[in-house]
């Protein structure tokens, strides 16, 4: 794998599903140079999470001045996540041919591209294109940030030094909903693309002359050949389909129809295609068979996808639900998420050096599920009537349990992963979480859809309210609070929240058990 940095440390010795040994020096400490590799990948990260938040709350405000529909609205959040997630793999495997400094910069470099078509977008579907640019150089960034900790960070020691990139990504997911929203209220929407390029220069400036490699004296045209083409473009295509096909099945198009069966059927053909393909085919394959070698392991890259639908699904439907049913303009909706982003960070560090000193990692995940599945379950019980204190509670006990899972989860698919897979490991990952965050918004808004509607119904009202909920929230505002039609929609409206916070909150209760009963996951210290 010549495209790793010369920074690397070798993991030396095989894990197993009993334990994971390793040789590091057990006072390992990065040099200044790797310290300010991980600082200026931190900064990256952090312009990426708050990339795919900052739009939550100024989504209503982007499709009325673009004229779009509820529908191209969803979409606005929703295609940036899924071109991030399908082309994770895929740039990860470019990385190891043509070394990370140079697929970090062109990722950088679609990130800048996609930003300013969104700037200066005068059409919905103009500013559809560039989520989707910024999409490509978002799902970059992301892996080989990872992946660039791999290479540089031992593994006894990469839950520690992992929580400056989780903790930076997580930043930027909790204020991204606080920036987007103060930014629609007293300025232009477009100036939630404006803040991103003081970190694209950032980038272009510090990434350069940090990040060296020694790469093989080998031509363009060898690197080319090594390329999994055939692979690649079946993997992109049909991730694509199947998730498009998962994001707007019961929204857009009912959960039986044509355009959703077929996308849905060609996709799942895909991937098992790709899989056989990868298996059998590929000379130099980017999905690895062996990162699956056990029940722990899929375990944990299942977990990586539920808490990436989880994370995301409730940092998108919590708002919602402080834009409507609470009244909050969207400042004070993104002052409400502060307190998850207040536990989730300082927990996620605290669980890093925890892991680290203990060399156990299986009790963050497990007690992280518990603490998630209560404050899901809180959520189920908002109403009109909850109080702030309550709101705010529930978003502390939300961010707690993410926190403790965030690193633990990451560093559970590192240490169970077989030497040199690690950045095979971080790549998929990466992408399991990715795309559980677009598969949260997208089944998450069916769900929600369904139940609202069907309140809507029972109580005489017209349906198609659920469809252009996000318009209707401003129409809702202007209306007196005795309105009789008001006070029924915003019950339907809660009965709609509380089948989405319900749906989550059964995805947090199936995951603990899933971790094997034999697993140990004591990380001895050879010195």
């Amino acid at each position: 794998m010549d495209g790793r940095l010369e920074l690397e440390e070798e993991k030396q010795d095989a894990p197993s599903q009993e334990s994971v040994e390793i040789s590091e020096v057990v006072n390992w400490k990065p040099s200044r140079r790797e310290l300010l590799v991980m600082i200026s990948l931190a900064v990256i990260n952090l312009m990426i999470s708050l990339d795919a938040t900052i739009v939550v709350t100024s989504i209503s405000t982007i499709v009325a001045d673009l004229k779009g529909t509820a529908t191209q609205g969803f979409w606005v959040g929703t295609s940036y996540l899924l071109v991030s997630a399908v082309t994770m793999p895929v740039l990860a495997a470019l990385s190891e041919i043509f070394g990370r400094p140079s697929c970090l910069l062109a990722s950088l470099g679609f990130f800048t591209l996609g930003t300013i078509l969104c700037c200066t977008a005068q059409h919905i579907d103009s500013l559809l294109i560039g989520r989707s640019i910024q999409g490509i150089g978002g799902g970059g960034i992301t892996i080989l940030g990872l992946v660039i900790f791999t290479d540089i960070v031992p593994l006894r020691f990469r839950s520690k030094w992992y929580g400056v990139i989780q903790g930076a990504w997580a930043l930027g997911c909790c204020i991204g909903p606080v920036v987007g929203g103060a930014i629609v209220e007293h300025t232009t929407w477009r100036a939630i693309f404006y803040v991103m390029f003081p970190f694209c220069l950032f980038g272009f400036v510090v990434i350069p002359p940090l990040l060296t490699l020694k790469l093989p004296k080998t031509t363009l045209k060898e690197r080319l050949l090594r390329v999994d083409w055939f692979g690649s473009f079946i993997f992109i295509a049909s991730s694509t389909s199947f998730l498009i096909a998962i994001t707007w099945g019961g929204t857009e198009e009912p959960w039986g129809s044509f355009r959703t069966l077929l996308p849905l059927i060609l996709g799942a053909s895909g991937l098992l295609a790709t899989g056989i393909w990868e298996a059998y085919g590929a000379r130099e394959p980017f999905l690895r068979r062996s990162l699956f070698y056990c029940s722990s392991s899929y375990a944990a890259f299942i977990g990586a996808m539920v808490q990436g639908l989880l994370l995301y699904g409730q940092l998108y439907y919590i708002p919602l639900f402080f834009l409507s049913v609470s009244h909050a303009s969207p400042v004070r909706t993104g002052v409400y998420l502060l307190p998850i982003m207040l536990a989730l960070i300082p927990t996620s560090i605290v669980i890093g050096a925890l892991v680290t000193r203990l060399g156990r990692f299986r009790w963050a995940i497990w007690s992280g599920w518990a603490i998630m599945t209560l404050g899901s379950g809180i959520t189920i019980l908002w109403t009109t009537n909850t109080s702030t204190a309550t709101l705010l509670g529930t978003s502390v006990i939300l961010g707690v349990g993410h926190g403790l899972v965030l690193n633990a989860q990451n560093f559970a698919t590192q240490a169970i992963c077989k030497p040199r897979e690690e950045g095979y490991a971080a790549a998929m990952y990466a992408f399991m979480r990715g795309s559980g965050m677009a598969i949260g918004v997208g089944i998450g808004g069916s769900v929600f859809q369904n139940v609202f509607r069907s309140k809507l119904i029972a109580l005489d009202l017209d349906p198609t309210i659920a469809m252009n909920f996000e318009a209707f929230i401003f129409e809702m505002a202007s209306l007196p609070d005795a309105d009789e039609m008001k006070i029924k929609v915003l019950q339907a409206c809660t009965f709609g929240f509380h089948g989405v916070y319900g749906f989550y909150t059964g995805q947090d209760k199936a995951l603990p058990g899933g971790y094997g009963e034999g697993t140990r996951e004591i990380i001895r210290i050879v010195t």
